[in-house]
């Protein structure tokens, strides 16, 4: 195969390319949900200015054939509370700030035969310019791919580290719903199916319920609701509340979004917020009342009507993200494929990889 060339799109570029992102990315592995231009686009206009984030998007040709894309941008941050760094993240996610939405499954974009040049290609194109001095690829699943093309090319007075690693957790819903219970543990089958019949018992009707799209502020109203019952904080507020309604709505149009209630005896008790991409549906958020019964879980009843009705939509696989329970980490029980993800951070210049190989040390020893 002939050799990439590297382009930087303008901003204007990137907005006026839904149609050659989309498309490229449908060719990809890469994740349909939170690397698709609709998701990353929405994040921009969110949080770039308030951040004061300058748009760095890649976009790698084989002639004038789009092959790749590498959505990027840059920062400047203090690092160890002090040191000015010029940081290039993945759109999606600002690493080590709580405020901005979190994107998951970071990675460039690219077919599966090209994925390796891409990125090979973007590392070789970040590596040329002198700025920056961090560069963080966080919440990837593909570390380990990125560590060796960041080790190839073995620069000088860099210091490479992989850190902060968690696991998302998938449901494998391909055979139909039936035979995914066959396949969990006898008492997580009785929590998501069996109990079924105990709610229906001792409460009342139970109905699962899809909101409309003029029902989307009233079921975040609700979602929060829950939330906080549970959680002492709402799902959502401020800039992702916002975010997320304007999404939901634009979901509910394109027929993605499967925002659903819980009823039982009439009453609200529990809130699935999902997303729809492809044959994958993402549990985004989750909220029930605690104080409804002590004996059953309604979140795990209701995560097994949702996973029951995505079946009949076509779903095959059911991503429950990363992120552990308030007890007890029930997405390993719920979900028996996992996928590990971590963070790559590379850091040069003249003070960051001396402190941090410090640090490291200290803590390792």
């Amino acid at each position: 195969m002939s050799a990439l060339t590297t382009r930087r799109w303008s901003v204007n570029e990137w907005l006026g390319s839904e149609v050659a992102w989309d498309n490229l990315l449908a060719r990809s592995n890469a994740d349909p949900l939170f690397r698709s231009w609709q998701w990353l686009t929405r994040w921009w206009q969110c949080y770039a200015e308030s951040l004061g984030l300058t748009a760095d998007i890649l976009a790698f040709y084989r002639g004038e054939h789009l092959v790749g894309l590498a959505p990027l941008y840059r920062r400047v941050v203090l690092r160890a509370g002090m040191l000015r760094t010029l940081s290039i993240q993945m759109i999606g996610l600002c690493w080590r700030d709580p405020v901005p939405l979190i994107s998951e499954y970071l990675d460039v974009i690219a077919a599966p035969a090209d994925l390796d040049a891409v990125r090979s290609e973007c590392v070789r194109a970040l590596l040329d310019e002198p700025a920056w001095t961090e560069l963080v690829i966080g919440l990837t699943a593909a570390a380990t791919e990125w560590r060796d093309a960041l080790s190839r090319p073995a620069p000088q007075g860099h210091y490479l580290r992989e850190l902060d690693s968690s696991a998302s957790y998938h449901a494998d819903l391909s055979q139909g719903f039936d035979a995914y219970l066959k396949d969990l543990g006898q008492s997580t089958r009785r929590s998501v199916w069996n109990l079924r019949r105990r709610l229906r018992e001792e409460h009342g009707e139970v109905r699962l319920e899809f909101l409309a799209q003029d029902e989307i502020d009233a079921g975040f109203n609700d979602l929060n609701r829950l939330h906080r019952l549970r959680w002492k904080r709402p799902a959502f507020s401020g800039e992702r509340l916002e975010f997320h309604r304007s999404f939901a709505a634009d979901l509910a149009a394109r027929e993605e979004l499967a925002f659903a209630r819980l009823r039982v005896a009439g009453n609200v008790v529990s809130m699935l917020y999902d997303i729809r991409k492809g044959q994958r549906q993402y549990n985004m958020k989750m909220g029930f009342d605690p104080t409804f019964t002590s004996r059953l879980s309604l979140g795990l009843v209701h995560l097994g009507y949702a996973m029951e009705a995505a079946t009949e939509r076509g779903m095959t696989l059911y991503d429950f993200l990363a992120g552990a329970g308030q007890t007890y980490d029930f997405k390993r029980n719920l979900g028996r494929i996992r996928r590990d993800l971590s963070c790559v951070q590379v850091l040069r210049g003249g003070c960051l990889p001396l402190l941090y190989r410090w640090r490291d040390r200290l803590r390792s020893a």
